[in-house]
């Protein structure tokens, strides 16, 4: 197999893992404005859900900006 071949295929692993992180991102934002609804009562809000969604948030945002930079750094070994 050729280099220019393997790093077309590991660009397009991860511009796949890309997709997916945004997705994952998008459905935990919509969790969390759903779950962070201002016209609940403080006490009524569910703290723990809300705490570990925005780590879960958080750690997919890392790995997105990781994966996007390693997406950049193949584009540049392709020429593109």
């Amino acid at each position: 197999m050729s280099e220019r071949l393997k790093f077309q295929g590991k660009l397009a692993e991860k511009e796949m893992t890309a997709k997916n992180l945004r997705l994952k991102i998008q459905g935990l934002v919509t969790s969390l404005r759903d779950a962070l609804d201002p016209t609940e009562a403080a006490e009524e809000l569910k703290a723990d859900l809300i705490a570990a969604q925005a780590l879960e948030l958080a750690e997919a945002e890392s790995s997105l900006k990781k994966v996007l930079a390693e997406i950049k750094a193949i584009k540049q070994i392709l020429g593109r």
